[in-house]
């Protein structure tokens, strides 16, 4: 049987590369929607975060995609290197 209590921690590259494409994932799915149906507001200005580029802009997809993965590889390490810190302390 797996003892859980003994490895509570969390890789800072797994997590980081983990967010990193998850938000690379959903910034294409939220510029697609965005690009299909312009007048619909489903998005909810996710594009906006990453660009101030008009969506149909080459820019504003490298923009998107640079900033989702810059965010993502910063976001993911610091969230591990909290998280197993607290881990180490047996909460």
């Amino acid at each position: 049987m797996i003892d859980i209590g003994k490895n509570r921690t969390l890789s800072l590259l797994g997590s980081a590369v983990a967010l990193s494409l998850a938000l690379i994932v959903l910034f294409v799915l939220c510029a697609l929607a965005e690009l299909l149906t312009p007048g619909l507001q489903a998005t909810h200005a996710w594009v906006g975060l990453f660009t101030l580029s008009p969506v149909t802009a080459p820019q504003a997809w490298l923009e998107g995609v640079f900033f989702s993965l810059v965010f993502g590889l910063l976001v993911g390490s610091v969230f591990a290197a909290v998280h197993n810190s607290i881990a180490a302390r047996g909460l």
